[in-house]
């Protein structure tokens, strides 16, 4: 009967060994994956329970895990008052970031940084805790290819009458916080130019668990078309012609220097819908591709706590 126990005993022991072995292994498996954009992998402070005039250090460490390469990045330190704390420059030009290389199996660039603070003086017998935050902006780009099938109603008629599939590829997009969609329809049925006019959808959403900076959210957007093809108007239609969108932008950082500014509703997603008319319909089909380049400006935040202990004396 002992013997028994002692089996079971160890069969259990065994298993819960092996459940945990497996769950460390998926564990460093997703860490080495593509994410959306910059993230913060730690904020914390050095001690997280200080007396009053204590020095003190925060530690910030950003890691670049999307697919846009050499991302520039400035971490600011709010949610307390600096001068209180005796921080004069909130600001850590966390430099330019490497894209991971799935390649070659190595991580994106990751940089480092560290705040020195002065507690704030509390009488003795009081105790605060803070929440300092640290705010992570980086410029950011992201591009997608849709392919379009164009097809004259012949070569349609005679597809279909041979039981072949028509079917549309799907959008190939890189990893970042703001993420693109681009549909079409599964085929364009190109007639003679006049008559040949089809829809582009673009849509835009926000993935990153973050916030696009600037006013009313904006993306910079550019649009490419193939030969054969010309917009019909605007493609995407201009807003707000020479406003400024930006306000304070971080030290460092730069704006996006090409195409036309589209806004974010309330920071979650947009529809850009552009008609396109075929100049050069094909001879009987043809896939083409259609490229769209965003860039903007984007942050994210992470909070810590500190708990300062007073010892002034009334």
């Amino acid at each position: 009967m002992v013997t028994k126990n002692l089996l079971k005993m160890a069969f259990l022991l065994l298993s819960v060994a092996v459940l945990v072995a497996f769950s460390g292994c998926v564990s460093i498996g997703t860490t080495s994956s593509t994410g959306n954009g910059v993230v913060i992998n730690v904020f914390e402070p050095r001690l997280s329970q200080i007396e009053s005039g204590e020095d003190v250090s925060l530690h910030i460490e950003v890691q670049n895990k999307g697919e846009y390469n050499n991302a520039p990045a400035v971490a600011e330190l709010t949610g307390i008052n600096l001068q209180e704390w005796g921080v004069f420059d909130p600001y850590k030009d966390m430099g330019r970031l490497l894209a991971p290389d799935p390649e070659s199996g190595t991580e994106g660039g990751l940089s480092t940084a560290d705040w020195e603070l002065r507690a704030p003086r509390l009488f003795e017998r009081q105790s605060l805790t803070y929440e300092p935050i640290a705010r992570v902006y980086y410029y950011y780009e992201t591009r997608a290819i849709k392919p379009v099938l164009f097809v004259t109603a012949e070569e349609l008629k005679r597809l279909v009458d041979a039981g072949e599939a028509l079917q549309s590829d799907p959008t190939k997009v890189t990893s970042g916080p703001i993420s693109i969609d681009i549909t079409t329809g599964k085929f364009v049925k190109a007639r003679d130019w006049q008559s040949s006019k089809f829809t582009l959808q673009v849509h835009l959403s926000n993935v990153g668990g973050g916030f696009v900076f600037g006013r009313d959210y904006p993306v910079y957007v550019e649009i490419k078309w193939p030969d054969g093809v010309m917009p019909v108007g605007d493609c995407p239609r201009e807003i707000g012609y020479g406003l400024s969108w930006y306000e304070n932008t971080p030290p460092g950082l730069m704006q996006p220097a090409f195409g036309r500014v589209v806004r974010l509703w309330k920071n979650k997603e947009t529809d850009i819908f552009c008609e396109f008319q075929v100049t050069q319909p094909p001879t009987n089909r043809v896939k083409k591709n259609f490229e769209v380049k965003i860039g903007y400006i984007y942050y994210t935040d992470k909070r810590t706590t500190i708990t300062v202990k007073g010892t002034e004396e009334f």
